[in-house]
């Protein structure tokens, strides 16, 4: 495309030329310098028109692939999973982190003066159980062996969803630039480079980049961890913080039930904006894409707000 746009501009700067040569010389002139400023303005404007048609079937060209390349990053990028578990956050990776002491003191024991195993953060993570799940035990149940169980059950199956959510990124962060980069360096046009390639920078191009670097960056330590090098209780964070960042939620309330609906808000303002694009090439009119949740879940209330 650039050259096409470069074409484009030399044959009409030799036209022009051309054209103010032939005026200052005149007809009357009788010089041959006339007949060659008009030779060279019949070539240079018909190379001109034919530069000026292919610069167009160019920018559309170069501006549908932008687009296409964009989508496809921005569909790998939306297959990261939401971090949905059934407890607080902090109350999860509490209890990640003294499980992973724990572990430290029975390997170090000999070492350290401290030989107590700790169960703070499990203590708390079981009270938040009883005040908020559940939980029926008859007058013959071990509740504490019974809470136990429950516990390390529960245990497991956050570390299952954190780890699946850790490999939806480790996945995302694999995704290539390089044609997307070729893409959008080929964006050059003869005018409408801020209003138009400038956007594209700012809504698209550098918001895409941006999240594959942080993705990348994040799964560094995702791998370490895979490895078994890695810190359970650190990547947990990262990934609170991600899914935070990346997933919104909203509540909508209709007959008693409360349904939360979860979006991928940046990628759906990024959608938007490849929208916007679209209808630019094709020169049709901008309708916002209909957003649609990646989950959700329905509670119902009775009367008492139970």
């Amino acid at each position: 495309m650039k050259a096409k746009k470069w074409l484009t501009i030399i044959t009409f700067v030799i036209s022009l030329i051309s054209l103010v040569s032939a005026f200052a010389i005149g007809k009357d002139g009788n010089c041959i310098f006339y007949d060659i400023s008009m030779a060279f303005l019949g070539s240079a404007f018909l190379g001109f028109i034919m530069s000026l048609t292919e610069y167009f079937v160019e920018k559309r060209k170069a501006m549908e692939e932008f687009w296409l390349q964009a989508t496809s990053v921005l569909k790998r990028l939306r297959k990261i999973n939401y971090l949905e578990v059934d407890a607080p956050y902090d109350l999860i990776i509490d209890a990640f982190t003294e499980e992973r002491s724990n572990e430290w003191h029975k390997i170090i024991a000999a070492l350290s003066e401290d030989k107590e195993v700790h169960h703070e953060a499990k203590d708390k993570l079981l009270s938040w159980y009883e005040e908020s799940a559940v939980l029926t035990f008859d007058e013959n149940t071990d509740v504490d062996r019974e809470l136990d169980t429950i516990y390390e059950y529960e245990i497991k199956k956050y570390k299952e969803v954190f780890i699946r959510c850790m490999d939806s990124y480790r996945l995302a962060s694999s995704v290539g630039l390089g044609a997307f980069d070729n893409a959008y360096g080929n964006l050059d046009f003869l005018v409408g480079n801020k209003r138009i390639r400038q956007k594209a920078y700012d809504a698209i191009y550098n918001k895409l980049v941006d999240i594959v670097l942080q993705f990348r960056t994040e799964a560094y330590h995702f791998n370490l961890l895979k490895e078994g090098k890695g810190n359970l209780p650190a990547c947990a964070s990262k990934v609170v913080a991600l899914n935070q960042k990346y997933f919104s939620s909203r509540e909508e309330k209709t007959s008693g039930y409360t349904n939360t609906l979860v979006f991928q808000s940046v990628f759906d303002d990024i959608d938007a904006s490849l929208e916007k694009f679209r209808c630019k090439i094709y020169g049709t009119e901008y309708t916002e894409p209909q957003r649609e949740p990646v989950s959700g879940k329905m509670l119902y209330f009775n009367e008492d707000g139970k």
